[in-house]
């Protein structure tokens, strides 16, 4: 009903409306905005929604903004300036520097027509030899001349600014649009030939015609048109290609965008379903999918009709949002890519755009970009990386983390499976009925993260675009939030540098721990926060209290001024970053105007704070509370990550200066936080960067939050902006080492009772790069530590765990599943050298060599250790799950996961508690004479691992003796296995430099704390 009413809108005439001044204009609601920055220059698209009075509907919107001219900034010299001989003449007036444009620069850069006017600008971003504030020469010219070099200099001006801006940009800045929003756009003209697939199409003939409305003038936000789709995928052995065979979709037509997700999720479902070209149909696959009554099944008959048919439907449909799972960076490129050789006429329908061919000269990002330009794309693997933390983002794994499903709730079908289903119309059918199940699992994760309105909230703070929000971008998020806060202060942003950057990249900002020994493989930019030498050990006694400081580099922006505007950056980038005790007489006195910085960052502080406040309010709505919860949860989001601009060296406001001050702030107030504890008479046994745990040296738990409110109180009378709170009590705390802890919080409800819940940060347990067995493991041994039972009774149900995970191997009554080992791709499989190294990387390798995966980077390969029949080291007999359940001749290896997997996490947690760790080896068949010094050498090794192996080789080795090797018969041997598994460590990078000593020829390795061993000795 929605499609026809949707098809019957008459778009020969535009749903104008008049505003509060009487003038007719087009009211549009944003979304989403494009530009052809090389071959329409000028030129940006706006899509979004109108609202259609005669079917009380909205409908799709292409707002076509034309001319948005260049514009550039001409810095005046002092002194008119020789470019040949640098030699001085006059002083040079603001006219001088017109008339050397005007006469010079336009004629060499065939600029026929331009405008320009003098204009007070101001510029903070650390180039000496530009003044705070001066005059500027703006100057606007057509976009269809090409940019200005940023280079150039004249003889009457230093520097250009502006000339590498997206017009995309220029549109948004001077507009002040942020995100999605109601704009009336003034004088609409008619489009003479169809450019978009959306129901009206405007053009607007100048960007000033376009009026941003103010917040609260319409509270309405249109609903979006959403599409979930799941692709399947077979390869083709034939072809050497994937082709597509099935695309299962579900619809809703009103999904709201600033409100909760409706219970019903969608309201129509069906599934495009074509069959392999060296695959028959089953007989009566007609009459089956007739009577088949779970969904509406389209049968093609070629993957072009499959094709051709799907964009007809999507036409139709014009959802506004495209959802999906790992859609982007595979699906939609995979999707373009079969479009292109099948010949597909329509494929831009797939986007809002019309196009012609597919571009050949773009890389898969940018053909991904232009095909889906004018729709916005929610990848929940990328929403579910920035939102939770999880083993792996692959569906099943998501859909157990987030939707709580048990492991067989939903069946992994493999493309062989898949394919084999065509045998008969039952299995068939099933396979179909999977693939839409697929569908809705992604829809209601979506949903129960709150993707989309979240989205819309960090967007609309930011002011980028949300289609840029949805995957995931915080460095432009951060980059546009400064670009519009300092634009409208009159400041000069500065120019954009186009550069590649990985995904590894934009999520790690440059800095360095402080607590680090010697030089890091990469040289780092400055030092990071402070992490203190705990004091290892099992705490039972008394109780830890837990205190930390509020969101403390943004506090520490805000309490100290710190900002491109307020803070010398030229002097300081002169200093040595490691004497950070200079940093302080650079810094703005009290009386200095707040910058940019602090005050944006208290902006989203004060405005979390008024949102918090409402959130306490007793007779909210639920819908209205979840509102303001994700409105909090955006505005923290923000907040927190504004720092990170400064330290990511690929960030537009790159500042290391600021960045060091920050940290060394941090670093300085832990640091006299701890003093000021330890002077009130308790011990500090660990910190981290904004956080304290405190020995209370009590077991009342009043006194422990008594103790915690007086230090609270004396700390925070030395700042204005910085908050220490209370963050929790630890009834037993187990501490390992720096960054790895285990403990049982208290927390007191209202009516008095105590609760109690697990605490891990760091643990093997919860990385996952170690076996979901080891971890389960892990944490039952963790629990009996952390539990109120007797030694002896803990030491009894421990062992008798450990006998059982061994017999469960040994009869291979260990579900695969718990076997995996989870590792993610830091680049793509094949840019990685020695593979040999890397046993996810040989495995994406193999799946991606025959089709039946397309791993990436930022994937995450999960594989299993078996035995093969081969000699090869453990890390070379990796296999993927798929792979060991159709070889007969792959078993798991047993001896592996005892020894490598169980052994040392089990060991790591035993050993502040001083437990014989030969005894555990012995419960897990391990001989007991190898591991009994074992523990204390785990330790000893990753506390030094660091400082030793992170140092250049002549450093390392400086004090060692000439390498001697003493040559017997097994020596060959013996050197066989010992290289490849110092390899596989990425510890020893030149084998040369240790003197290996073979006296015996009974040596026996059972993993890789031996190769240390038998360097040590």
């Amino acid at each position: 009903e929605s499609v026809l009413e949707y098809n019957k809108i008459d778009n020969s005439s535009l749903p104008l409306i008049k505003n509060e001044n009487g003038e007719e204009v087009l009211r549009f609601y944003f979304l989403d905005a494009h530009e052809e920055i090389f071959t329409q220059p000028g030129t940006v698209y706006l899509f979004g929604k109108v609202w259609v009075e005669s079917v009380k509907s909205y409908a799709s919107c292409c707002v076509c903004v034309k001319n948005v001219d260049r514009q550039v900034f001409l810095l005046p010299r002092e002194k008119r300036t020789n470019l040949q001989t640098g030699e001085l003449g006059v002083d040079v007036a603001i006219s001088d520097v017109y008339e050397e444009f005007n006469s010079l620069i336009s004629t060499k850069y065939k600029i026929k027509e331009f405008r320009s006017r003098n204009i007070v600008r101001k510029y903070a971003f650390g180039k000496g030899d530009i003044p705070l504030e001066s005059e500027y020469l703006e100057v606007r010219y057509s976009a269809n001349i090409g940019p200005l070099p940023s280079d150039l200099k004249g003889e009457t001006f230093s520097q250009v600014f502006g000339s590498r801006s997206s017009f995309l940009e220029l549109l948004l800045l001077d507009r002040s649009i942020k995100g999605p929003c109601w704009i009336d756009i003034h004088h609409p003209g008619a489009i003479a030939n169809a450019l978009s697939w959306c129901k009206f199409e405007v053009a607007c003939v100048k960007p000033t015609y376009l009026n941003v409305l103010r917040a609260g003038t319409i509270n309405e936000v249109p609903p979006l048109v959403m599409v979930v789709m799941q692709p399947q995928t077979l390869y083709n052995q034939k072809s050497r290609q994937n082709e597509i065979v099935a695309i299962s979709c579900l619809v809703n037509y009103e999904f709201p965008l600033n409100k909760p997700p409706p219970k019903k999720l969608f309201t129509q479902h069906f599934c495009v379903l074509s069959k392999p070209s060296d695959v028959t149909w089953p007989f009566d696959v007609k009459e089956e999918i007739k009577k088949f009554q779970k969904t509406n099944i389209e049968k093609m008959e070629s993957e072009r009709a499959l094709l051709n048919f799907f964009l007809t439907r999507l036409y139709r449909i014009d959802p506004d949002i495209i959802v999906g799972h790992d859609l982007s960076g595979y699906l939609i490129g995979l999707l373009v890519d079969r479009m292109g050789s099948e010949k597909i006429p329509n494929w831009s329908r797939l986007g809002r755009l019309r196009r012609a061919a597919i571009p050949s000269n773009k890389n898969k990002v940018q053909i991904e970009r232009m095909a889906l330009s004018g729709r916005l794309l929610c990848d929940i693997k990328i929403s579910a990386k920035e939102l939770i933390k999880s083993r792996s983002y692959e569906l099943g794994v998501l859909c157990q983390n987030v939707l709580n499903f048990k492991e067989d709730k939903r069946p992994e079908i493999s493309e062989e499976e898949f394919k084999n289903s065509y045998s008969n119309s039952f299995n068939l059918l099933n396979s179909v009925w999977n693939l839409m199940s697929d569908a809705s699992y992604i829809l209601r994760i979506m949903a129960d993260l709150n993707v989309i309105p979240l989205a819309l909230q960090i967007t609309n703070i930011a002011g980028n675009l949300m289609s840029r929000t949805l995957l995931g971008g915080r460095s432009e998020r951060n980059e546009f939030l400064l670009l519009h806060a300092f634009h409208s202060k009159g400041y000069i942003v500065p120019d954009k540098e186009y550069k590649k950057v990985s995904k590894k990249d934009e999520n790690e900002f440059e800095e360095e721990d402080v607590n680090k020994k010697g030089p890091s493989r990469k040289k780092p930019a400055y030092s990071g926060g402070l992490v203190l030498d705990p004091k290892v050990g099992f705490y039972n006694d008394d109780l830890i209290l837990l205190m930390d400081f509020n969101s403390l580099y943004p506090s520490i922006i805000q309490e100290y001024n710190i900002c491109f505007t307020t803070v010398q950056m030229n002097q300081i980038a002169q200093l040595e970053y490691e004497c950070p005790e200079e940093f302080d007489k650079f810094l703005p006195n009290q009386s200095h105007e707040p910058g940019v910085l602090p005050s944006e960052i208290r902006k989203l502080v004060e405005s979390r704070k008024d949102v918090k406040k409402m959130l306490k309010s007793p007779n909210l709505s639920p819908e209205l509370r979840l509102q303001y919860d994700i409105r909090q949860m955006a505005l923290k989001l923000t907040a927190n990550s504004m720092y990170g601009c400064l330290g990511f060296t690929h960030s537009r406001f790159y500042a290391k200066p600021l960045a060091a001050i920050i940290t060394a702030k941090g670093r300085e107030i832990l640091l006299n936080t701890k003093k000021m504890v330890e002077g009130f008479g308790y011990e500090v046994i660990y910190g981290d960067t904004d956080s304290l745990m405190i020995n209370s040296r009590t077991k009342d738990f009043d006194a422990v939050y008594q103790i915690g409110r007086k230090i609270k109180s004396e700390v925070n009378k030395c700042y204005k902006q910085l908050e220490l709170e209370i963050d929790g009590v630890f009834k037993y705390m187990l501490l390992l080492r720096k960054k790895k802890y285990a403990a049982v919080t208290l927390s007191k409800l209202p009516d008095g009772k105590i609760i109690y819940k697990n605490e891990i940060k760091g643990l093997d347990i919860v990385r996952r790069d170690w076996s979901p067995l080891s971890s389960e493991a892990g944490k039952f041994v963790l629990n009996q530590i952390l539990s109120d039972h007797s030694s002896d009774d803990r030491e009894e149900a421990i062992h008798d765990y450990l006998k059982k995970i061994r017999h469960d191997l040994e009869q291979g009554e260990v579900p695969m599943s718990l076997l995996a080992v989870t590792k993610q791709l830091t680049k793509r499989p094949e840019d990685y050298t020695d593979v040999k190294r890397f046993p996810h990387v040989q495995v994406a390798l193999r799946m991606n060599a025959n089709m039946s995966k397309r791993l990436k980077q930022g994937d995450a390969v999960s594989y299993i250790i078996c035995e093969d029949g081969s000699n090869n080291p453990a890390m070379q007999r990796a296999y993927h799950i798929e792979e060991v359940k159709s070889k007969s001749n792959l078993k798991i290896d047993v001896q592996y996961y005892l020894s490598q997997q169980i052994y040392p996490v089990i060991a790591r947690l035993y050993d502040p508690i001083c437990t014989d760790p030969a005894s555990l080896a012995l419960t897990l068949g391990l001989d007991p004479t190898v591991y009994s010094r074992r523990t204390q050498s785990y330790n000893e090794t990753e506390n030094n691992i660091d400082s030793f192996f992170g140092r250049k080789d002549e450093e390392r080795y400086k004090d060692c003796e000439r390498c001697i090797f003493v040559l017997c018969f097994v020596f060959d041997k013996l050197f066989k296995k010992l290289l490849p598994l110092c390899l596989q460590l990425s510890y020893i990078s030149s084998i040369h430099s240790f003197q290996i000593i073979v006296v015996e020829n009974k040596f026996k390795f059972e993993s890789q704390y031996d190769i240390f061993l038998l360097i040590e000795h």
